[in-house]
């Protein structure tokens, strides 16, 4: 019988966060669904499967994150697997990973456990090792193996033979360093009725360390229980900066809507889920299918989000009558960019600029909030678009929006596209995030992308915020207290929170916000720099607040791209 332990890389670069000079908030990190399916269906079908094991340190690292006081981290991540090695002494070792910034880890993690027991087999699977497969093979010595695609049906034939060496040199989805050399191209093995993987066993996790990721900022503070599904794999469509193709397919697989609904009654009554997450890539594929899965979640009692970003497209009214029914409150919409040149052209994303209002009204007159994802720093994208972007999302009264800046993952099509042009200026897998620009394309500057995309959200957020423009203060201050209280220095989030008070009557509060935000603009000189440079009278708004006088507020000037960049 083989003992399987999987582990699960840091996503981020845990540097980046254990900076003790700056203000850093570990980004929500999503349960290891993979895992938990693969452990579903391994237990249920293999024959020699004696034990599994997960180890998350995304879960280490946010512990560190919090306590701030660990000046090594990857000691305490090999030493984490040492312990997990030692207690449960595993046949195999699997690495799961999604992206680019998870590549660092994955030599070293398997290293400890080859020094442990050279015996262990290692592999990796998910989204990164799927697509670099043969640069992952040969700047990782101690990986002996990777798993093309989804693992369910490769894991099993590996664990349950008497070869897995052979296996691994025959079978469709495994590539090691010798079929790389014969020739050897990994193909996807998919199971193609999502019903057939039983239900999965929370018990190996901890939800409480998956339990922040809702949009609705309403609730952060509130308690909850966020549990997430993938109801579909695969996307037939081919969006420039996505990889979901290398690791799912085009091909779209679905949940039973009765299997769904199962699952979120058992979630709901035996894990206490009040928020269903629903993690699909692209869940309005079918649309009568999504409508009659809405239909049958509204009647669960339970809350609903969709983190991922939802197709605008997909959203009349109808459709939004049935996500508000379903306790959706809140929608991501996937819109990516503001201009229909680059929508069509670059990201070949099917979607025209004149559908976003709609969505967006549709949404408001049932009573849910919309955000929208952006994505700015592609290649062939210019000023003039990005000035198309701003000026839709002042527009359009979105009630909150996230500005990030192009990742070339592995798998994508932007990879192809900036390894074929030279376009990666800085190769360092820890820094494609999406907040950090690694692109250097013509009209592509990343300093000024990056001030672009924190200096947008800065506006549209704060400056000309949409819900404060219409009296909606109430709305307003959900979003901008979620800031302060996560980066406490955050001027532009204490002036306007401190307005938000002051509007709703609370002028204890509107006080305190008033003077962290004198003292902070006062005393920094880049929060000074910022509001004059977007027009924001932090002055003028804080004696108002402070002589408790109404204060006017217009829709500010919209400053072009190119300008902003300048200042």
């Amino acid at each position: 019988m083989k003992k399987l332990l999987f582990i699960v890389p840091p996503y981020f670069n845990a540097a980046d966060y254990l900076d003790k000079h700056r203000a850093a908030v570990l980004p929500a990190f999503t349960i290891p669904y993979g895992i938990l399916s693969m452990e579903a269906y391994l237990v249920k079908h293999c024959e020699r499967l004696g034990e599994l094991r997960l180890v998350d340190l995304n879960v280490t690292l946010k512990r560190l994150v919090e306590t701030q006081t660990v000046e090594s981290h990857e000691e305490v991540f090999n030493a984490e697997l040492q312990a997990a090695l030692e207690d449960f002494r595993p046949d195999i070792v699997g690495i799961s990973a999604l992206f680019n910034s998870s590549f660092g880890y994955i030599q070293t993690l398997v290293k400890v456990a080859k020094d442990f027991d050279p015996q262990i087999l290692t592999i990796a699977g998910g989204g990164l090792p799927s697509a670099a497969y043969k640069l992952m093979l040969d700047t990782c010595p101690d990986l002996d193996a990777i798993c093309k695609g989804e693992g369910e049906l490769p894991l099993k034939t590996l664990i349950d033979s008497d070869d897995p060496l052979q296996v691994i040199a025959t079978h469709r989805s495994w590539i090691d360093r010798p079929s790389l050399a014969r020739g050897k191209a990994p193909a996807h093995d998919f199971i193609g009725n999502l019903d057939d993987i039983p239900p999965m066993n929370y018990s190996i996790i901890d939800l409480n360390n998956y339990n922040q990721r809702g949009i609705d900022k309403r609730y952060t503070d509130q308690p909850k229980r966020e549990m997430a599904i993938h109801t579909s794999r695969g996307c037939p469509f081919l969006c420039v900066f996505c990889s979901n193709p290398s690791l799912h397919g085009r091909d779209v697989r679905f949940m039973s809507v009765e299997r769904v609904v199962a699952d979120a009654k058992r979630m709901r009554d035996d894990f206490g889920m009040t928020v269903l997450m629903l993690e699909d890539d692209h869940f309005f594929h079918d649309k009568e299918r999504a409508k009659r899965l809405l239909k049958e979640l509204a009647t669960l009692g339970i809350r609903c989000e969709f983190p991922n970003g939802a197709a605008v497209y997909a959203i009349d009214d109808d459709m939004a009558g049935l996500l508000a029914a379903a306790g959706v409150s809140a929608v991501a919409l996937a819109v990516e960019s503001g201009s229909d040149h680059v929508l069509n052209n670059i990201i070949k994303k099917p979607l025209k600029k004149k559908l976003i209002r709609p969505a967006v009204e549709a949404l408001r007159k049932h009573g849910v909030r919309s955000h929208v994802f952006i994505v700015t720093g592609l290649p062939g994208e210019l000023d003039e678009h990005r000035q198309e972007t701003l000026e839709m999302l002042l527009d359009n009264g979105f009630d909150w929006i996230h500005v990030y800046l192009a990742i070339p993952i592995f798998g994508s099509r932007l990879y192809d596209i900036c390894v074929e042009n030279g376009y990666i200026e800085n190769t360092a897998n820890k820094d494609f995030v999406a907040t950090k620009s690694v692109i250097r394309a013509p009209g592509i500057d990343p300093a000024k992308l990056e001030e672009f995309a924190y200096e947008t959200q800065l506006r549209v957020n704060f400056v000309e915020n949409y819900n404060m423009k219409i009296g909606r203060y109430d709305i307003a201050l959900h979003y901008m207290k979620n800031v302060v209280d996560k980066y406490p220095d955050h001027a532009f989030g204490h002036l306007y929170v401190s307005q938000c008070h002051a509007a709703l009557g609370d002028r204890k509060l509107a006080l305190e916000r008033a003077a962290s935000a004198r003292t902070i603009f006062e005393t920094d000189a880049w929060w000074h720099a910022l509001a004059v440079k977007h027009g924001c009278e932090y002055p003028r708004i804080i004696d108002a607040v402070v002589n408790d006088r109404p204060l006017l507020t217009g829709k500010g000037l919209v400053r072009p791209v190119a300008e902003m960049a300048m200042a």
